[in-house]
């Protein structure tokens, strides 16, 4: 049985001095996750908390790695780090990536997860070309009951001048919740190129 939300003042001085060692979370998100774990035992606690905050920090690295290599000629590399700060496991469902099996079982939500995806579209912009949209997906995730939907797209604005065009990325990051029970679901562009082929990386998160 968990006990944790009816602590008594020492156990909470004990997880709040815990806690402040960690800050991959908001301190009622890991409050939270405590709870989940569904134990009392400092011992376990402890390791569940700084598996969690390795997984965060080897997420980042991935990124990092991801950002910096060299992409294939015409593609716009396109990253998601996915912060799920619930107990819900999420599937993915409708969406126009043309995902094989393998590919849509990977991108599957695991509860209390946090992973990264990687996604490489082609990238074409003839020489005096107008502006146009490079890429424009979405992809759900979950259900009618909980769920979320993902829209993302990078959009080329050209703007000719006397001699040379002016070209100005659009890039398009939106998340919503479409289940019948709301769920508070947050992005941000946290990197991006500013030089063709416009590069970004989102980060989303559930709570």
């Amino acid at each position: 049985m968990n006990n944790l939300t009816e602590s008594t003042q020492p156990t909470s001085s004990i997880y709040e001095n815990l806690l402040s060692q960690f800050n991959y979370a908001p301190l009622t998100i890991l409050y939270e996750y405590i709870k989940s774990l569904d134990t009392q035992d400092y011992t376990q606690v402890l390791k569940a908390l700084m598996e969690k905050a390795r997984q965060n920090d080897d997420v980042n690295r991935q990124l990092q790695t991801w950002e910096q290599e060299s992409v294939r000629p015409n593609r716009s590399r396109f990253l998601v780090k996915l912060i799920n700060h619930t107990e819900q496991a999420l599937e993915v469902g409708e969406n126009n990536l043309n995902l094989s099996a393998n590919e849509q079982a990977f991108m599957n939500i695991l509860p209390w997860d946090i992973q990264a995806l990687k996604f490489d579209f082609f990238y074409s912009r003839p020489l005096g070309s107008r502006s146009q949209d490079i890429f424009k997906r979405f992809i759900i995730f979950g259900d009618q009951a909980l769920g979320f939907r993902f829209d993302f797209g990078l959009h080329v604005n050209t703007s000719f001048g006397v001699f040379s065009p002016t070209l100005t990325p659009v890039r398009t990051n939106k998340v919503a919740s479409i289940g019948t029970t709301a769920m508070k679901c947050v992005t941000r562009i946290i990197h991006s190129s500013n030089e063709e082929p416009y590069g970004f990386t989102v980060e989303i998160t559930l709570s």
